[in-house]
């Protein structure tokens, strides 16, 4: 027993030092690209016959904000449209047309499209409204994305050149503050949309469009097979297909548009349910003809770093599986192996996605005093991301073993929105609540480790655990209370 837990552990820490390490890659590559000069953009064409997609579904707290943005964008006015792409099943129709008919100057440009059914769920709008209209290029924006007027003059520029299929702008987060959730979600996804876009983007690897504050050239999309359904990440696979078909993607890291985080837990857990399963999906599908086709092999390599993240949840939940076993039985033979190999491991393992995390905060936003902050407390963004796996690790499943499946979409509007129809169907609330019901048992396993560890006299062991234990109770409870607000209500 001893052994094969001793082969087991290293094994799943060695795999999670190897994705350790391509976080040091990023930052490596984000640290050339901050020390390149910036070329100028190419000079404005306002020529280009655009449309705006608004793909919709029950959205009424945030959809009158979105129509009142997206109409102020400057464009001249014979050449865009917009099409607000309506699958809502709620009040979120009805609240549309009062905007439309309380805005008559607005609403001549605007078209409220309703589809028969659902299919296709996001990627099955986009596409029934790219049918509907003559235009070059197609600007998509999910509900709760604030774009300011000078978005087109910020982005056009950059499609002077033919071969550009994308121009993406980064995400920022008009909400960041608004909680301790809040906070954590801004300093992940920043880690993503600061360091990792820029750095693949100035490289010239491949990186995905993000589903909305973005534009798509027409012939671009078309020659890469237009939106496909058979995954729940659409923007990540027409963007791996237009990119094997020769076309590039720009990225503007210095230009933001501001967007809500979820504000409730099982809503993140459901977002980024969505995207790990989308991610196992698209690698599934793209590998075999990222390998095939006549790339660079640094393209290549990057590709399977890229597709392949959601190997990392079930690392991770492996590991705390077998942590408080795996110390059970090797406590009392702790030896010279242990402390230079086990470290060092464990530092490359969770000290790298520490870094990449704070170098979001450090680099792109100046936010110094934020970004010490968060390296003090990179046990707790450690201890929560930890407790995220559960929820991550089934979606890596789901994705390794299914195609396509609805596209849930993530609840905004502040503190008033909560997990809403997430939580409508029975199998979304089975989900959560097994995973709830894990997270608490991991919990047990790993809090029971640090009172037995620390009794022995091991205080290093039992601070980790204690922290780990509590980043999945935490995370367990906050769930709970999404899962059944009314419960916890009547008990404050």
């Amino acid at each position: 027993m001893p052994l094969i837990l001793s082969v087991v552990y290293f094994s799943t820490l060695v795999g999670l030092a190897l994705y350790g390490a391509h976080r040091l890659k990023m930052l490596v590559l984000y640290g050339r690209a901050m020390a390149r000069p910036r070329p100028p953009a190419p000079p404005l064409d306002a020529s280009a016959q655009l449309c705006v997609q608004l793909p919709i579904f029950n959205e009424p707290l945030v959809v009158e904000a979105l129509l009142e943005k997206v109409t102020a964008l400057r464009w001249p006015d014979a050449k865009w449209e917009i099409q607000v792409l309506d699958d809502s099943t709620d009040e979120t129709t009805a609240i549309i047309d009062r905007w439309l008919r309380a805005h008559p100057a607005a609403a001549a440009r605007v078209t409220h499209v309703r589809r028969a059914s659902r299919d296709g769920y996001k990627a099955g709008a986009l596409k029934h409204g790219m049918a509907l209209s003559n235009a070059e290029f197609f600007a998509i924006f999910d509900a709760d994305f604030r774009p300011e007027p000078d978005f087109f003059e910020q982005l056009m520029p950059h499609f002077a050149a033919d071969d550009v299929a994308v121009v993406q702008a980064r995400w920022e987060f008009a909400n960041r503050r608004q909680s301790l959730l809040t906070r954590f979600q801004a300093v992940f996804l920043d880690a993503h949309f600061v360091v990792e876009q820029t750095a693949r983007a100035a490289a010239g690897l491949f990186f995905n469009f993000n589903g909305t504050a973005g534009i798509w050239r027409r012939t671009a999309l078309e020659d890469a097979g237009g939106w496909t359904s058979d995954t729940v990440t659409e923007d990540l696979d027409a963007s791996y297909r237009a990119q094997l078909r020769g076309w590039r993607l720009v990225y503007l890291d210095q230009y933001a548009v501001a967007s809500e985080l979820p504000e409730n837990l099982i809503a993140f857990k459901s977002q980024q349910r969505r995207w790990t399963k989308g991610g196992i999906q698209v690698a599934r599908k793209s590998l075999r003809s990222v390998f095939a086709a006549k790339l660079p092999g640094r393209v290549k390599r990057e590709a399977w770093w890229h597709l392949t993240i959601g190997v990392v949840h079930p690392l991770l939940v492996t590991f705390s599986i077998l942590f408080v076993p795996y110390l059970w039985f090797a406590a009392d033979q702790l030896g010279t192996w242990w402390y230079l190999a086990n470290p060092a491991i464990v530092l490359l393992a969770g000290g790298a996605p520490v870094a990449f995390y704070v170098a979001g905060q450090f680099f792109q936003r100046r936010e110094w005093r934020e970004g010490v902050m968060w390296l003090l407390a990179s046990p707790l963004l450690l201890s929560f991301g930890l407790a995220l796996s559960v929820t991550l690790c089934a979606a890596f499943f789901e994705g390794l073993f299914s195609n396509g499946g609805e596209f849930v979409r993530t609840p905004k509007g502040g503190r008033v929105a909560r997990s809403g129809n997430l939580l409508t169907r029975l199998r979304s609330r089975t989900f959560f609540t097994a995973v709830t019901v894990i997270e608490v048992a991991l919990s047990v396993v790993l809090l029971n480790g640090a009172v037995f560890f620390g009794s022995h006299g091991h205080s290093d062991l039992a601070f980790a655990l204690g922290l780990k234990g509590t980043g999945f109770m935490v995370v367990a409870l906050l769930s709970a209370s999404d899962l059944w607000p009314s419960f916890w209500r009547a008990r404050v």
